[in-house]
């Protein structure tokens, strides 16, 4: 079991990731990859003194106040979404955000640990196109855990919302899902992972219970492989075919691999999915 502590943690690497992501102007292909483009720096504003349409409080502390409902589908697990969000604390400063960065339309995929649990209770309860503000206990943002007088321990969070759009997978591949994007602008002459060739990437995996289960940032190396070598899940091989130097990808894997996995010293159920999400640092010739 991983303890909260690296919970806490992957909260660092999300930022990484939205920073990541914040190259893209969101902008989605009929395939489903996010098109890198120049972005506006014009990240969504949240409305003030605004009324509150529709609210919910439950048992657990979570409160969300609807601004507005949207009228596309309702959020599940598995969705990749766009959204736009303003996090602070309940005396107003800012902690973290779109407008703290000054990109708009970033990624998160439901339901698999990218933050702390409180926030895919509320994704949950969400469809596209809401507005909304999340009130999040302590217990269900970062509890003790702080960073520093940015984010004080047991601090609850007050979030906003704007839940732009799902983004559908580039490919699905026995059951599992991918999506890629490009971290920079592509060098022409940046090779793809192919025959005879050797990728070297960073991986996080997660599942729906817990986090971390492999994370190669905090043990400081790099996952290496070649072509020709056999890959667990078989998804993760074509996941990773073509893609080049400082290319993003999320794999989501589905149950009939992960029953395959022998790698992942942990029990899952058969409905158990894993979130891989990749960064690819090198393809070479080797």
């Amino acid at each position: 079991m991983i303890n909260r502590f690296f919970h806490f943690w992957q909260y660092l690497l999300f930022a990484f990731v939205l920073l990541i992501f914040s190259s893209c102007s969101g902008e989605i292909e009929k395939k489903g990859v996010v098109k890198a483009s120049e972005n506006t720096g014009k990240p969504f504003v949240f409305p003030k003194n605004v009324k509150y349409i529709d609210s919910l409080k439950e048992q657990n502390g979570l409160n969300i106040k609807w601004v507005k409902k949207g009228k596309g589908s309702k959020l599940k697990d598995g969705d990749l979404v766009l959204i736009n969000y303003m996090v602070t604390l309940p005396n107003g400063k800012l902690v973290d955000g779109s407008s703290k960065i000054s990109k708009s339309d970033l990624p998160f995929l439901v339901g698999y640990n990218m933050q702390s649990k409180g926030w895919d209770e509320a994704m949950r309860k969400m469809s596209v196109g809401d507005i909304a503000t999340v009130i999040l206990p302590s217990e269900l943002a970062w509890a003790e855990h702080s960073m520093g007088e940015t984010l004080p321990a047991n601090s609850d969070l007050i979030i906003q919302f704007l839940i732009v759009g799902k983004v559908k997978p580039a490919i699905t591949v026995n059951g599992s899902k991918i999506w890629r994007w490009n971290l920079f602008k592509p060098n022409k002459d940046d090779i793809g992972f192919g025959p005879g060739k050797t990728v070297k990437f960073n991986l996080i995996v997660n599942s729906m219970k817990n986090v971390s289960l492999i994370n190669t940032y905090t043990k400081k190396t790099l996952i290496s492989n070649k072509f020709e070598d056999n890959f667990e899940p078989q998804s993760l091989k074509k996941a990773l075919t073509n893609a080049k130097k400082n290319q993003g990808i999320f794999l989501l894997v589905s149950p009939q691999e992960v029953s395959q996995i022998k790698g992942i010293q942990q029990k899952f159920t058969k409905e158990e999915s894993l979130f891989y999400n990749i960064q690819i640092v090198e393809v070479s010739e080797k």
